[in-house]
């Protein structure tokens, strides 16, 4: 009997998994692809069953198509449409789609699908997003029970919520267990890694390509295409993801917790229809502790006046001064009011507008203080993120980076770090004494 595919074993362990999210990948070459096409083919056989698959953009699902047109000749599937769906001899369909922009992750709501495959999920920026692609995935046929099966390399805008939704760092290839409270129902998920010494056939047939892996000069790169490292991500184009990479070798990033007894200030990013984010502060000497960070979209600035007054009673935020951006100063058409009084208005005083700035300016501003910046890594983690993450938008047509910041979930944190550091030559300096405090921490640690 001719075999057309046979698993590896890694792909075997990831296929009999009976979790609800699966993750399967890491390094290149682990044979990510074929694992997902042939995980879709379970149940098959059933004229209920719908699945999708997804891919980040149009050009990646037609190469996902042309390789699905070899794995499932045998099956006698027919693709139809564009994107394609894929019609087996039962009446089973597998629908496929792509990510283009945050609009196409509600197109999906109100479908029922038991199997979801996403490809390169990490190129989903944000596990809201992701959530709800997975509100999708739902089963009222009871023999067809409701699975998603996700696959990656260490990198992409998701890199971040992809590592700690799957404990990527400690890849025991044990599964990962949540309870609803509501309702009391467990469900898993699991993580298992694959490398290019998983794939047998690769190595067989193409043994360059484990050299060309090993040949990467980048060691942050080779070690996530070469080792599957999740420990951080390679961004192309990125502002500050090698001082923040420093800051962290020098131990600025760390437990650098809220010092009682001295006031807190805050910088703020405001979007409209976009999402807000704000840095909290506080001084000593020269350096500037970032001690804490939110970050919300669709809300007003009454929304954040309440949580601020929630985080003072939960932490005993003494607030000083709330720093705003310049367009805070402008009227809003329906109250003929600036939003900086409005922001008065609500209790956020004393408050000052930050003067305007270049972009690059700023930019480059932000890049000359973040070697005095003391990050408290657990309740900063989001902004961090942020500053790892922001980049240079990338013009495809041309191959190169174009010199504007490409506007996505990064941006508004450090859209506020950038007002903040306009800020503290403004400001900060000249009043320094008012805020300073000696932390009594191990700044190593």
């Amino acid at each position: 009997m001719k075999i057309h595919w046979e698993p590896q074993t890694k792909q075997i362990k990831a296929l009999e998994r009976p979790d609800f999210e699966i993750l399967y990948g890491g390094s290149r070459g682990g044979g990510k692809t074929e694992a997902g096409q042939a995980w879709l083919l379970y149940d098959i056989s059933h004229p209920k069953l719908r699945a999708l698959v997804i891919r980040r953009n149009s050009d990646d699902l037609k190469d996902w198509m042309d390789r699905a047109r070899i794995m499932y000749a045998p099956c006698g599937a027919v693709f139809v449409g564009n994107p394609a769906e894929i019609r087996f001899p039962s009446g089973a369909k597998i629908r496929s789609g792509h990510l283009k922009d945050e609009g196409a992750y509600t197109k999906y709501q109100g479908h029922e699908y038991q199997r979801i495959l996403i490809e390169e999920v990490t190129h989903i920026p944000s596990e809201s997003l992701y959530e709800k692609l997975l509100g999708s995935c739902r089963s009222t046929v009871p023999e067809l029970r409701p699975q998603v099966f996700l696959t990656t390399n260490p990198d992409g805008d998701g890199h971040y919520w992809v590592k700690e939704r799957f404990d990527c760092e400690n890849p025991d290839e044990k599964p990962r267990f949540f309870t609803d409270e509501a309702t009391g129902i467990t469900k898993s998920r699991i993580f298992i890694p694959a490398k290019v010494e998983d794939n047998k056939y690769l190595i067989e047939n193409d043994p360059g390509y484990v050299a060309y892996l090993n040949s990467i000069k980048d060691p942050v790169l080779r070690r996530q295409w070469r080792d599957g490292s999740w420990v951080d991500p390679n961004v192309e184009g990125a502002y500050y993801a090698d001082l923040m990479r420093k800051a962290k070798d020098e131990g600025r990033i760390g437990n650098f917790p809220h010092q009682e007894g001295f006031t807190v200030d805050t910088w703020w990013d405001i979007g409209r229809g976009d999402a807000n984010a704000i840095w909290f502060t506080q001084y000593a000497g020269r350096e500037i502790h970032l001690i804490d960070y939110l970050e919300d979209e669709g809300q007003g600035l009454t929304y954040y006046a309440k949580e601020l007054k929630r985080q003072s009673d939960k932490n005993g935020y003494l607030y000083g001064t709330h720093y705003f951006p310049h367009d805070m100063a402008i009227k809003e058409y329906s109250t003929n009011v600036t939003r900086i009084q409005k922001a008065t208005d609500l209790g956020l005083k004393p408050n000052k507008i930050v003067p305007k700035i270049g972009i690059e300016d700023g930019i480059n501003a932000v890049r000359d203080i973040l070697g005095r910046c003391y990050f408290n890594e657990k309740t900063c983690k989001d902004g961090i993120r942020a500053l790892k993450n922001y980049r240079k938008e990338r013009d495809e047509k041309r191959d190169v980076y174009r010199n504007t910041p490409l506007h996505n979930w990064a941006s508004h944190g450090s859209d506020a770090m950038r007002y903040l550091t306009v800020g503290v030559g403004k400001f900060i300096e000249a009043s320094i004494g008012a805020s300073v405090f000696k932390p009594k921490i191990n700044r190593r640690v």
